[in-house]
C-alpha cells in the first residue's frame, strides 16, 4: 500500500516537472508596437486597437509560444528586426525593398485607407482649393515647408517621391516616436506647411489636441490605393517558421466576420462599402490564389 502511494506521488511529481519543463522551453515572442491610433491605442499598460486585435488572434492560435508586448518607436522596431537572434515580431508593417532585406513578411494582414496630406485649413487656397493635391507638384514649390516622419513607409510610389526631394532645404524629416502627434504640432506651430500620414491617425491626433477644425486632409492625386500592412519577423530560420505559422492563422481568420469587424475604426456608414470592397480585393483574394 505504502509502495503504491510512493509510486503515485513520484508520478505526480514527474507530471508537474514535465509541465514546468515544457513551459520553460517555450520561446517568448516580443511583439513591438508603436502607439498610433487606431492601429494601437495605448492607455498605460493596456493596449487595444486594430493591430492589437490581430495580435490577440495570433496569440490565441500560437499557444506554443509565450507572447509579450513591447511599446517602441518605429526606429527601434526596425533595429530589433535586424537582430538575428531575437524572437521579435510586428503586426503592422508596410513593405518596401529595404525592409525585405532583413525581414520576412506574412501574407497581407491589414489594410489602411489611403494616406492624406494635411494642411492648415486657412491655407487651402494656397494648395489649390480642391480636395485633392499632387504631392510631386507641392514638393516642387520651395516656398512650402514639408515635414514627414522619417520612419514611416507610405508605399513605394509615395516613398520614392519623398526620397527624391528629401535633401532639399524646404523638406524636413522628423525622427520622433510620436509619428502622428508631432506632425500636427509642427503644422499648427507653422514650422511646416503640410505633412503626410494616415487619415485616421492624424485626425485622431488633431482631435486629441482640440484643433480638428483647424486642419484639413487632402487626397493625394498620385496614389489613392489602400496601404497594405503585414506581420514581420527577422529574416532567419526562426522568422521563416513563425511567419509560416502566422500565414496559416491569417488564411483561416481573414475571411471571418470577426476579423473584418476589427477594422471598424477605419470606416463609417458612408465608406463601409468601399472598405469592404478593398478588404476583399487586398486581403481575401490573395488567400484564394
Amino acid at each position: 500500500m505504502q509502495k503504491n502511494k510512493f509510486i503515485a506521488l513520484c508520478l505526480a511529481c514527474l507530471s508537474v516537472f514535465i509541465i514546468e519543463r515544457d513551459s520553460w522551453s517555450k520561446d517568448t515572442v516580443m511583439w513591438g508596437h508603436n502607439c498610433v491610433p487606431p492601429l494601437y491605442v495605448c492607455d498605460g499598460d493596456k493596449v487595444t486597437g486594430v493591430a492589437a486585435d490581430i495580435e490577440n488572434i495570433i496569440f490565441e492560435n500560437l499557444k506554443e509560444y509565450d507572447h509579450q508586448r513591447l511599446s517602441s518607436n518605429v526606429e527601434r522596431l526596425i533595429d530589433n528586426l535586424k537582430i538575428q537572434d531575437m524572437f521579435f515580431c510586428n503586426v503592422a508593417m508596410a513593405k518596401n525593398p529595404e525592409r525585405e532585406k532583413f525581414a520576412y513578411f506574412s501574407i497581407p494582414a491589414a489594410i489602411v485607407p489611403p494616406i492624406h496630406i494635411f494642411i492648415r485649413k486657412d491655407d487651402h487656397a494656397i494648395f489649390g482649393g480642391s480636395d485633392t493635391v499632387s504631392l510631386e507638384n507641392s514638393l516642387k514649390n520651395t516656398k512650402l515647408k514639408f515635414g514627414y516622419p522619417a520612419s514611416r513607409s507610405f508605399g513605394k510610389e509615395i516613398d520614392s517621391i519623398i526620397k527624391a526631394h528629401s535633401n532639399e532645404a524646404h523638406v524636413s524629416a522628423s525622427y520622433s516616436s510620436a509619428v502622428a502627434d508631432q506632425p500636427i504640432n509642427l503644422l499648427m506651430e507653422k514650422r511646416i506647411d503640410y505633412t503626410i500620414g494616415g487619415y485616421f491617425a492624424l485626425k485622431i491626433a488633431a482631435k486629441k489636441q482640440g484643433i480638428e477644425d483647424k486642419i484639413l486632409p487632402l487626397k493625394i492625386s498620385e496614389k489613392q490605393d489602400y496601404l497594405v500592412l503585414y506581420v514581420v519577423a527577422p529574416k532567419n530560420d526562426w522568422g521563416k517558421i513563425i511567419i509560416g505559422k502566422i500565414n496559416a492563422v491569417l488564411q483561416k481568420e481573414i475571411p471571418t466576420q470577426r476579423y473584418f469587424d476589427y477594422f471598424k475604426p477605419f470606416y463609417d456608414d458612408k465608406t463601409k462599402d468601399e472598405f469592404k470592397k478593398q478588404y476583399e480585393e487586398l486581403l481575401i483574394k490573395p488567400i484564394a490564389k
